[in-house]
């Protein structure tokens, strides 16, 4: 029997720490990550305090969201 899909809401909260901008996705109230700009890059911050360099923001936010349902209960 095939499972039903499900939509998830992200939500996306915008706010500058020092003077650069961040993004905390949530999923409810869990946090998924943050995404941080350094440069022309972008830098994906996962709950662990782990790091990850994109090159784009959808590409920092599609890594939290494919990580978050990888190791989700």
């Amino acid at each position: 029997m095939s499972k039903r899909e499900k939509n998830i809401e992200i939500v996306e909260e915008e706010q500058e720490v020092n003077g650069t901008p961040e993004t905390n996705l949530k999923i409810g109230t869990v946090s998924v990550g943050s995404v941080k700009q350094d440069g022309q890059k972008f830098i994906a911050v996962f709950p662990n305090g782990e790091i990850f360099r994109t090159g784009s923001h959808k590409e920092a936010v599609n890594l939290l969201i494919r990580e978050y349902h990888l190791h989700r209960n």
